[in-house]
């Protein structure tokens, strides 16, 4: 399920690590909503993985040192996911918030006009997917002084994005799939290097054209709940060419 938000904000400056103001929104929207719900995401299980990407959208918007400037005070927001319950709570929590002021430093955020997206049908074993939020490919040990990230220019990095990959796949659909999940590969397309603010340190990532060969089933969840690390974070959202 796919769904644009139209924000609007009382002033046009935001800070520059605007995916940190949209998860404090959208937890405020689920925590409000349904607390249980909530707890089940972000406080019953460490790092629980959220079969969610979002992307922001900000009109003629400047970038300086610390702030992003938006002249019309508007930010388009971008939620997709492969989860039907998902999705619905997500709707229904975002139109119970809807018309609502949110604070956030120096500033304020209110959901003005909700819309649910038609999505593409998936039928071949190939896609080309664009990037609508900057993909992350990062190798993690569990320790945050162990973690570094990769471009997709690097072969380095293609190979853990590939590791990463059929880590999430198999996460998601299970060893009965295991034999679909070895036969997928990719090729990049095109691709530009972003370091995006995110939580007080800079993140390298990637703004690209990715081609993608699985089982349609596999291309479709991909689609839906997006690719790389930090997908929930505001990191690798997609889109179909």
């Amino acid at each position: 399920m796919r769904f644009n938000i139209e924000l609007t904000l009382s002033n046009e400056n935001i800070p520059k690590d605007k995916n940190r103001i949209i998860l404090s929104l959208l937890k405020h929207v689920y925590e409000s909503y349904d607390e249980e719900y909530y707890r089940s995401l972000y406080e019953e299980e460490k790092n629980k993985r959220k079969e969610f990407t979002f992307s922001i959208y900000m009109p003629n918007c400047k970038f300086t040192k610390e702030e992003i400037i938006i002249p019309e005070k508007k930010i388009i927001w971008n939620f997709s996911t492969s989860d039907m319950e998902e999705g619905i709570i997500f709707y229904n929590a975002v139109l119970a918030n809807k018309g609502k002021q949110y604070d956030i430093k120096n500033n304020s955020i209110t959901i003005n006009r909700v819309n649910m997206n038609k999505e593409k049908l998936i039928t071949n074993d190939s896609v080309i997917y664009a990037s609508m939020s900057p993909i992350v490919v990062r190798e993690h040990h569990g320790d945050n002084k162990k973690t570094w990230y990769y471009s997709l220019n690097e072969e380095k990095g293609k190979e853990i994005f590939k590791e990463n990959l059929k880590y999430q796949l198999l996460d998601h659909f299970g060893e009965e799939r295991k034999l679909d999940i070895e036969e997928v590969d990719f090729q990049v397309l095109k691709n530009k290097e972003v370091k995006v603010k995110h939580y007080g340190i800079e993140v390298l990532s990637n703004i690209c054209r990715i081609k993608v060969q699985a089982k349609p089933y596999i291309l479709d969840y991909l689609y839906k709940s997006g690719l790389g690390a930090r997908k929930s974070g505001g990191f690798g959202m997609l889109d179909l060419l």
